[in-house]
């Protein structure tokens, strides 16, 4: 009898929730959710087969720099218009009603975010070792997810400033495009965020290369939660987003 009192509690408490993150994901992505799932798709796919026809010997550094692009677009937009997303729906005055908004508003947004972009990076390395090369696919999407975790909270941290997602975005391609041009004088520098860990050079030591790996990791770890605390410190600055 007490367990049956019980779990309709439960289940209206799971039900709630499921509704709150659709809720939430809704504005996140501002109902263009599957549009960003098709792009990256489309782009894994045709990428996909070049690289397949014109690699008769495909090495798995390959797989990571296909499925990095995928991961980057999936967590754009989401991480860079977020805060304009809650201006379009007039839902920023409600969040900036909640005390200690920062932590149970926006953090859990964010984290909602990483969670998705981790599930859906299954199906496209799924796609991948069964239609191009074997790989260890759990390893893959960990070393993506640095990626995306250091990604996002750039985008976040940059839209806390701008307070604008266009804006941000241009900002943010600029910022890719300097990277990517550095890339060359970058290459096997700790300090280079697009670092391919499964890309190892042919005269570089193997426990060399473990090390630089090691600390690259590190600092994009270190940097993504600096990032994340400048946006939310920044969030505390109500005034200037409810002008």
């Amino acid at each position: 009898m007490e367990k049956s009192k019980h779990m309709p509690t439960f289940r209206s408490t799971i039900k709630n929730t499921i509704s709150l993150a659709r809720y939430n994901m809704k504005i996140i992505f501002g109902g263009k959710f599957i549009y960003f799932i098709l792009a990256a798709f489309i782009f894994f796919l045709v990428f996909g087969i070049v690289i397949a026809l014109e690699s008769s010997n495909m090495n798995i550094d390959e797989v990571y720099g296909l499925l990095a692009f995928p991961a980057i677009l999936l967590v754009f937009f989401p991480s860079v218009f977020g805060i304009q997303s809650d201006a379009d729906q007039r839902t920023l005055e409600i969040i900036f009603g909640i005390p200690d908004y920062r932590y149970k508003v926006w953090l859990i947004r964010y984290l909602m975010i990483l969670f998705l972009v981790f599930l859906l990076l299954f199906p496209f390395a799924g796609l991948a070792y069964y239609a191009l090369i074997s790989f260890p696919i759990m390893k893959m999407i960990l070393q993506l997810m640095v990626l995306v975790l250091f990604i996002s909270a750039l985008g976040f941290c940059i839209s806390t400033l701008v307070k604008n997602g266009n804006a941000t975005a241009v900002i943010m391609v600029i910022l890719g495009l300097a990277l990517l041009i550095l890339a060359d004088e970058l290459d096997e520098s700790k300090w280079n965020i697009f670092l391919n860990p499964f890309d190892m050079p042919r005269d570089l030591n193997e426990i060399v290369w473990r090390e630089i790996i090691r600390q690259n990791r590190i600092i994009m770890g270190i940097g993504s939660v600096v990032l994340i605390l400048l946006g939310l410190l920044n969030l505390q600055q109500r005034e200037k987003f409810l002008r």
